[in-house]
């Protein structure tokens, strides 16, 4: 492949596809990717498809998802660096609450690092944006939790990937969100150990969204082949946040983000204030 040319389209997905539909058209693709050129730099995803990188010192292999599927290409590492900076750089993505959110328009909603801790590189953005809106935090919560749908079964199978909310109008009781690929699931946690079962608590959690209450812990699952599960997820996790007391997503923090513990993991898209 030739340097900052066109990029060439090597996964396909049909007109319509959902999130299972694309994972498969692409996973034989990556696995033959990976068997030539190695494992990659950074996995990663967008909210179009995979965002990975081969770093060589001066040039970046990006493997990128778009409208018609997934394309391979090759890249000056400096320019690549400089365009995706402009983006995420630009005051376009979680500005002001009546403007779209910006989410989908950035080059990468997460990246996982698994080389030493001393290559960690530097052609990568760390920072996050902070939704303006309950409305763009359900967004951008919804695009994170696809992609991990989406592209974690194909990076890095098998492996799990979760955060923890805090908010600080209820900051002892956290919220853990969770990704198992073993089975395919999104998982949503809330501690209710220390909350007096007062009259009608069962019946608003269960308003609110929650399955089920086990030892204190009120739990819900969305299954990975239900196209609406990070849809569901978002909502119900914004829905808690705001019942507790929340009045912005500015109020949230997350913290021990993390792929199976293994690496390091960048949430430019989650919406919300990261520790």
């Amino acid at each position: 492949m030739y340097v900052d040319v066109p990029a060439v389209l090597v996964a396909s997905y049909p007109p319509g596809a959902g999130r299972v539909v694309r994972r498969e058209a692409l996973r034989p693709v990556y696995v033959a990717v990976v068997a030539e050129i190695g494992e990659p730099t950074l996995y990663g995803g967008s909210a179009a498809g995979p965002s990975v990188r081969w770093h060589t010192g001066s040039h970046v292999v990006l493997l990128a998802g778009g409208p018609q599927g997934a394309t391979l290409s090759v890249h000056t590492a400096s320019d690549l660096h400089g365009r995706e900076y402009s983006v995420v750089e630009s005051g376009s993505v979680g500005w002001r609450a009546e403007q779209p959110h910006g989410f989908d328009t950035l080059p990468y909603l997460w990246l996982l690092h698994r080389g030493p801790k001393r290559d960690w590189p530097a052609f990568r953005w760390d920072g996050h944006h902070t939704a303006a809106s309950w409305e763009h935090l359900e967004s951008s919560l919804e695009l994170l939790l696809d992609s991990w749908m989406e592209q974690l079964p194909v990076q890095v199978p098998g492996d799990w990937a979760s955060f923890i909310v805090g908010c600080s109008r209820d900051w002892p009781r956290h919220l853990r969100v969770g990704y198992s690929q073993d089975p395919g699931r999104l998982s949503l946690m809330v501690d209710h150990r220390t909350t007096a079962d007062a009259p009608g608590l069962e019946e608003t959690m269960r308003e609110r969204g929650w399955q089920v209450c086990d030892r204190g812990w009120w739990r819900a699952e969305f299954a990975d082949q239900d196209p609406d599960a990070a849809r569901s997820a978002a909502r119900l996790l914004v829905a808690d946040v705001r019942a507790r007391g929340s009045v912005c997503p500015d109020e949230l923090v997350a913290w021990e983000v993390t792929v199976n513990d293994h690496g390091r993991l960048w949430l430019p898209g989650i919406g919300m204030p990261v520790n």
